[in-house]
């Protein structure tokens, strides 16, 4: 018997998506704060989903099932404020994000059918964060159709490289929850399959050379084979973001057809944005962020590269710099003077 939900639901499902380290949380309480969002849920059911069905684990019946109950069932408890994230300086967090005392007032209001009537009248959307989705995005577009909008958070390759470095060595703690196999012995990504000698042969930091740039020349190639959902996908730039804000602003609300937080500015504040340097605002400690706001950019620049110059071969070397070269060309911003 085929596995079948006749979804109940027509609200947009916006996700805010990038690789690790690029920056998907600066971007969270601002789509928050966005009219008729919900605030930002960090649910990685729809990566995972999305990941099984690349890696043929699971069947389509079962993806297209899973994707539209649990899209339905995650915004019926926003609506009716179950599971609100009390852990205060989490992403999804209430202190991070704005319209907080709409969330407390939910937990004291009914429940019900009208509430799906309330959520599709208004098309209250369901906002989302994830990770490397834009890799293997068919299952949602298949399943959400025009309903989505994928927001593409792009970083400078040398920025992600100390966030990389610090997710690594806590790759294989039973506190990390990426999709994985194990080949011979040693536990890999699941964006590894097809050339797992070569990583796990590698030195730490040339792994991440590595996947910085499969990844990236990845994301470039999936962004073109779904140019047909180009109008459902937006492209940032992380150093855009944070030093000129008011273009990417501009692009966002044009692209949710949404209104920004009638006080963007404050939230913005909050966010250190715009910033003297990129580096400057808030960040994960635990994933490799610091606060460099003591370094001009050239320093913190600087300190990066001596970091990938130092530790990785020549060869993977030269080979990011090409990447970051690209890269700059795509989104330019005051890095490549560096370059």
């Amino acid at each position: 018997m085929e596995l079948k939900k006749n979804s109940g639901l027509t609200n947009d499902i916006i996700f805010i998506d990038g690789l690790w380290g690029s920056g998907k949380s600066l971007l969270g309480p601002i789509v928050s704060g966005m009219d008729r969002v919900e605030k930002v849920k960090v649910e990685h059911i729809y990566e995972y989903v999305a990941i099984l069905s690349h890696l043929e684990k699971i069947s389509p019946d079962a993806v297209s099932w899973m994707l539209k109950t649990y899209g339905d069932l995650s915004q019926y408890n926003n609506i009716i404020g179950r599971e609100v994230n009390l852990r205060w300086n989490d992403d999804s967090g209430l202190a991070v994000n704005p319209n907080m005392f709409t969330y407390i007032k939910r937990l004291f209001k009914g429940e019900g059918d009208h509430k799906i009537t309330e959520i599709n009248d208004n098309n209250i959307a369901l906002n989302v964060m994830s990770h490397m989705l834009m890799l293997v995005p068919n299952p949602i577009f298949d399943t959400y159709g025009d309903r989505v909008k994928i927001i593409e958070i792009v970083r400078h390759p040398l920025y992600m490289v100390p966030h990389w470095v610090a997710f690594m060595e806590r790759f294989d703690s039973p506190r990390n929850f990426t999709a994985s196999f194990h080949f011979k012995g040693v536990k890999i990504p699941w964006f590894v399959a097809g050339w797992e000698n070569e990583y796990i042969e590698a030195s730490k930091i040339d792994k991440i050379l590595i996947c910085i740039i499969r990844l990236y020349e990845w994301l470039e190639d999936s962004t073109m084979n779904n140019l047909e959902n180009g109008n459902q996908i937006l492209t940032l730039s992380f150093e855009n973001l944070v030093m000129s804000p008011s273009k990417p602003l501009q692009e966002l609300e044009d692209f949710l057809g949404r209104k920004h937080y009638p006080r963007l500015t404050s939230l913005l504040r909050k966010q250190k944005v715009p910033r003297a340097t990129i580096s400057q605002g808030r960040g994960h400690a635990a994933y490799g962020w610091n606060n460099n706001s003591d370094k001009s950019e050239a320093q913190v620049y600087e300190q990066n590269f001596k970091l990938i110059k130092t530790n990785g071969t020549s060869e993977n070397v030269d080979n990011f710099l090409k990447l970051i070269e690209k890269y700059n060309k795509t989104h330019p911003s005051i890095l490549e003077k560096f370059q």
